[in-house]
C-alpha cells in the first residue's frame, strides 16, 4: 500500500513537472506557440496512463484554460487545440479502458487457469494418495493370500497361534503389543495363549483379559477403540490392576467357529487414532482364516490324544508310554541323571469282575486312574494292559520312587469305591526299578519292575518291592 502511494506521488510530480515545462516553453520563450501547446497532449496522455481518469482531468482542464487564455491574447486559431485535447483525452481513455478490459480478461483467464491447475494438482495428489492406498491394500491382501498358506502349513497348536500373531503384526501393522486369548470350553472363560509387546516384553501379565476382551467375547463382534480415554463404552474400573498399560487405541476380533467364539485376537497401540476400519476389516479376515486353522489344530490335538490315550481311563496307552520311556532313558543318559519306573497291578481284580460284573470292574479301573494322576505332575502314567498300570518318574532316584510308590499304595487303600451300593476298597501291588542302578535299557528296566511287582504279589499283595 505504501509503495503504491509512493508511485502515485512520483507520477503526479512527474506530470506536474512536464506540464510546467510545456507551459514555460509556450509562454516564456519566443518559440512558436502552436507546437508547444500541442505538447499538452503528451502531458494528458502521460497523466491518463499514470494517474487515471479523474486525476488527469486536472491536467486536461489546465491545458484547456491556458490554451483559451492564449487564444484570447495571441490569436483565436489556438482555440482549435481544445477539441484536440478532448479528442486525445477520449481516445486515450478509450484505449486505456480497452487495455484494462483485455488485461482483466487475461487476468481472469490466468486466475481460472491457476484455479484449474490447483484443482488438477489436488486431484492428482488425491489420485496419487488413492494409488498409494490401493498399492498398500494390494500388498496387504496379497499378504493375506500368503497367510492362508502359512496358517494351513501346520497343525501344531502353538505354531498356529504364533503364525496368527505374526500375520496380524505383519499385515495390519501399527501395533506396539498384541494378545491372543483362547477360550476354555469347560469354564467358558478366556486364557492367554500368546502375548507380544514390542516396547516392553515383560509388561503383559494378564492371563484372562479385561473388559475389552470380555466385550468382544460376549458380543461376538469386532471392536475398534480409537481412544480408550474418550470411549464412553469402557471405564477405567473395568481394567484389572495387573493389566495397566499405556495403550490408547485397540482393535480386537473374535475367532469364530460354528457361531462360537474360540479365541480373541487383540492389537494395541500407544497412540490414539492409530487404527482405522480398514485395519479392523483386515484383522477380521485374519481371524476368520486363523479360526479355521485353530480349529483344525484342536481337532488334530484331540485326535492325537485319542490315539495315545486309553478310552476308558484317560491314561496314556502302552505304545506311547514305551516311546516316552526310551526318550527319557536317552535324556537321562545324556544328562547323567536318573529315572524310575513303577509297575502297578490291582490285587484280586478278577474277583471284582466275577462278583460285581465288568461294569464294576471298569469303575475300579477309573478310580485307580484318578488316583494315579495325582502322582504324575512331572511323570507319565499309562494303562499298561488289563488291570496293570505303569508310572514313569523322570529324574527320580530309587528312594524317591519308593516313597511315591508307597504313597500310591496307601492312597489306593484309602479310596472308597462304591459297587452296587456297597463301599469297598482296592489294594495294589507295586514293583520299582530305577535307571541306571537296575537297568540301562528300557526292556530290562520294565522286566526288573515287572519281576518285583510279582514278588510283591507273592509276598502277600498290597506291598511295594524295590529290590
Amino acid at each position: 500500500m505504501q509503495s503504491e502511494t509512493k508511485n502515485l506521488i512520483k507520477a503526479t510530480l512527474f506530470c506536474s513537472l512536464c506540464f510546467v515545462i510545456v507551459s514555460f516553453l509556450a509562454f516564456r520563450t519566443h518559440l512558436s506557440k502552436f507546437p508547444d501547446i500541442f505538447l499538452y497532449n503528451i502531458v494528458i496522455i502521460i497523466s491518463m496512463h499514470e494517474l487515471g481518469y479523474y486525476r488527469s482531468l486536472f491536467f486536461l482542464c489546465a491545458s484547456i484554460f491556458l490554451t483559451i487564455l492564449t487564444a484570447l491574447t495571441s490569436g483565436f486559431s489556438y482555440v482549435w487545440n481544445v477539441p484536440i485535447f478532448f479528442s486525445t483525452f477520449l481516445i486515450v481513455d478509450n484505449e486505456i479502458k480497452k487495455h484494462n478490459y483485455h488485461s482483466h480478461i487475461v487476468k481472469a483467464r490466468i486466475e481460472e487457469i491457476k484455479e484449474n491447475t490447483n484443482v488438477l494438482k489436488d486431484e492428482h495428489n488425491k489420485h496419487k494418495k488413492e494409488s498409494l492406498s490401493l498399492e498398500k491394500k494390494e500388498i496387504r491382501y496379497s499378504a493375506l493370500k500368503d497367510a492362508v498358506s502359512v496358517l494351513n502349513s501346520t497343525l501344531i497348536l502353538d505354531d498356529v497361534v504364533k503364525n496368527i500373531m505374526d500375520n496380524a503384526f505383519n499385515i495390519v501393522g501399527k501395533s506396539d503389543s498384541g494378545l491372543l486369548f483362547l477360550v476354555d470350553t469347560k469354564r467358558q472363560e478366556l486364557h492367554l495363549s500368546l502375548s507380544r509387546n514390542m516396547i516392553n516384553p515383560e509388561r503383559i501379565k494378564t492371563k484372562k483379559g479385561d473388559t475389552l476382551d470380555e466385550w468382544a467375547f460376549k458380543q461376538r463382534q469386532a471392536l475398534l477403540v480409537e481412544d480408550i480415554k474418550r470411549d464412553f463404552r469402557f471405564s477405567e474400573d473395568g481394567f484389572a490392576s495387573e493389566y495397566e498399560r499405556n495403550f490408547r487405541s485397540v482393535v480386537s476380533c473374535p475367532l469364530m467357529e460354528d457361531n462360537k467364539v474360540i479365541g480373541i485376537l487383540r492389537l494395541e497401540n500407544l497412540k490414539p487414532f492409530s487404527y482405522t476400519t480398514e485395519d479392523l476389516r483386515l484383522l477380521d479376515i485374519i481371524c476368520d482364516i486363523g479360526a479355521v486353522s485353530l480349529q483344525n489344530s484342536m481337532f488334530y490335538k484331540e485326535t492325537m490324544e485319542l490315539a495315545i490315550r486309553d478310552g476308558l481311563t484317560g491314561l496314556f496307552l502302552r505304545r506311547y508310554f514305551l516311546d516316552r520311556l526310551k526318550e527319557e532313558l536317552s535324556r537321562s543318559l545324556r544328562n547323567n541323571a536318573g529315572c524310575s519306573l513303577l509297575m502297578i497291578d490291582i490285587d484280586n481284580f478278577k474277583n471284582y469282575n466275577d462278583e460285581y460284573g465288568h461294569i464294576a470292574g471298569d469303575m475300579v479301573l477309573k478310580a485307580i486312574s484318578r488316583t494315579l494322576l495325582n502322582f504324575t505332575d512331572s511323570g507319565i502314567a499309562c494303562r499298561y494292559g488289563g488291570e496293570e498300570f505303569a508310572i514313569l518318574l523322570p529324574e527320580a532316584s530309587k528312594k524317591d520312587a519308593l516313597r511315591t510308590a508307597d504313597n500310591v499304595r496307601k492312597a489306593m487303600k484309602k479310596e472308597d469305591i462304591e459297587l452296587r451300593r456297597v463301599k469297598t476298597h482296592v489294594t495294589v501291588s507295586i514293583g520299582v526299578a530305577s535307571f541306571p542302578e537296575d537297568a540301562k535299557v528300557s526292556d530290562e528296566l520294565i522286566m526288573k519292575a515287572d519281576d518285583r511287582l510279582y514278588k510283591a504279589k507273592r509276598a502277600g499283595k498290597d506291598k511295594v518291592i524295590a529290590e
